[in-house]
Order: structure tokens, then sequence, then C-alpha cells
């Protein structure tokens, strides 16, 4: 069923329904309704999704049939780091090996890369084809919720930041798994915020954007809990996070510190390094 061929610009509408149907079936499997995406969320989805073509046109890929975008899969190259940005087949037209061939597709673009991930929904297929790829599973948790505000520190330590910071963000980043400079750089194009933490011995970046977390990482403990109470006290009155390992055990506790919802979400896969880095919290997109 279909053909699994590299992605184009005319694909792009296409796979952003299969995005999106797939989104709202998962939802509606976990007993929530969808809520419908504002405008402007939709037009930095489709600038998201056009940007991956236009810096990772090898890792984009389609699955058709007939004129119809029925799957797409969507990877990242980031120097010696390769990640599987998202994979989705239509529900109309799931466990026909679709996601299997995209992923096969998506695969030889991650050669000679030094560390691979991929995160993961919470579909037994999904964890099913992943391990399959070799990478090994790490359990993961997501977070979410309205925080409560009483619990949020006084004096906490950072400042905002912006485009002048980026070489803050590859230098912190060059110690956990490579620089996402490039990546901040672009967020912030689209309009997310980055504050960061640079003295007192520790450093580190949160980049957020409409209340969900993108990207933290930190050279020491205290620097990545100051930035994460920054997201809370910077975002609402809802926020989200995802991706939360063993490794972020204290994000967790944070977490439940803020009053959010901590509930086990689709894990992280990781091949080329024994578990992810700890002071680090992934984009969905960008790792």
């Amino acid at each position: 069923m279909g053909d699994v061929r590299a992605m184009t610009r005319s694909d792009v509408a296409g796979a952003m329904d299969v995005v999106r149907a797939s989104g709202q079936a998962e939802e509606r499997a976990q007993g929530r309704e969808p809520a419908p995406m504002p405008d402007e969320a939709w037009r930095q989805f489709r600038r998201r999704t056009e940007r991956f073509l236009e810096r990772d046109p090898q890792g984009a890929f389609v699955a058709v049939e007939g004129d119809a975008v029925v799957g797409v899969a969507q990877s990242i190259r980031r120097s010696s780091f390769w990640g599987l940005s998202m994979l989705f087949v239509h529900p109309g037209a799931q466990s026909h090996g679709l996601g299997r061939r995209l992923l096969e597709a998506a695969l030889p673009y991650s050669r000679d890369a030094d560390v691979r991930m991929i995160m993961a929904s919470t579909d037994p297929r999904a964890v099913r084809l992943y391990s399959s790829a070799g990478l090994a599973v790490h359990p993961a948790m997501s977070a979410e919720g309205e925080v409560d505000r009483s619990a949020i520190p006084t004096g906490l330590a950072g400042r905002a930041a912006g485009a002048g910071d980026l070489e803050l963000v590859a230098s912190v980043d060059e110690s956990l798994r490579g620089s996402r400079a490039e990546d901040v750089a672009f967020l912030l194009g689209q309009g997310a915020t980055l504050e960061v933490v640079d003295g007192g011995g520790g450093r580190g970046y949160v980049l957020y954007q409409a209340g969900r977390l993108r990207m933290l990482g930190a050279t020491d403990r205290r620097a990545a809990e100051q930035l994460l109470w920054r997201f809370l006290a910077g975002s609402g009155p809802k926020v989200e996070l995802h991706g939360l390992t063993a490794g972020q055990d204290w994000a967790v506790r944070l977490a439940l510190a803020a009053r959010l919802r901590v509930r086990p979400a689709g894990p992280l896969f990781v091949s080329g390094m024994p578990h992810p880095p700890e002071l680090w919290i992934p984009s969905g997109w960008y790792f």
C-alpha cells in the first residue's frame, strides 16, 4: 500500500494534515478531545515543516497513495548528531508497513552519526519499530498544567537573551549532545523566548514558546533548575514539557513542586551514548 519517496514542497500541506490527523487520534485514544490549532500556530507549523526541506532535504520523505500524502518522516543531521524529528502515518493507512518503510528511507541520513535519537509516541507499534532500528529505549515522562505560582522561588538567576547569546548556546550544548544554536536562532525568528544563566560558575539556556518548553541545556544542576523555574515563571497560564527520562529526575521533581501533572509519555530512543544528557531537555523537533 502506497509509495515512499523524497518529500517536495508540494507535499507540505498533505504532510501537515497527516500529522494533525495522527495527533488527534492519539489524543482521543488517551481520552482527551483535541483542541483546534490557532491560525498563528498553524502558520508556524508550516514554516517549521518547510524548513526541514530547506535544511535537511536528505532526511525528508513521504508515503503517498495516488495523489494523497498518507505518511511523513523528517529527520535532522547536526554534525555527528542525527534525530528523527517526526514519523507519522495517517490513521486510515496504518498497519500496512508504511511506518517501517518511512523509517528505512530516513535512516541512511544517520550514516556515520555518533549519536542517534528518536522521540516516540505511546503507540506500541512505534515502540516496536524504533527498537528494531537498534536504539536503546529510555522511558520518559511529560509534565503539563497550570503552575502554582506561589512555588516559584524569588530572586531567580539569569536574564532575558537573544540572538547575541547563540555562542553561549553552542558552548553549553557542545558538552551535551552537540550544538542546537542554529535551531535556536530559527525558533527565535518564530517568536520564541530565550533566557540564559551566565555567571556564578554555571551557564545554560532555556527556550520556550506559547507555554511549551522547546529546549534547555546547562552546565550544572543549579543553572538547570534556575532556568526551568524561569520558564515556569515566564509562561502561562498553562505549560508543558516533554522528554523527561530518568536523567531528568531533577526536572520531574521541580515540575511536581510546581504542581504540574506528571504522567508517563512516549519513550526516547538513543544510541551512541549510555543515556540522554542529564542537564538537558529536548525539543520534539530539534532534540
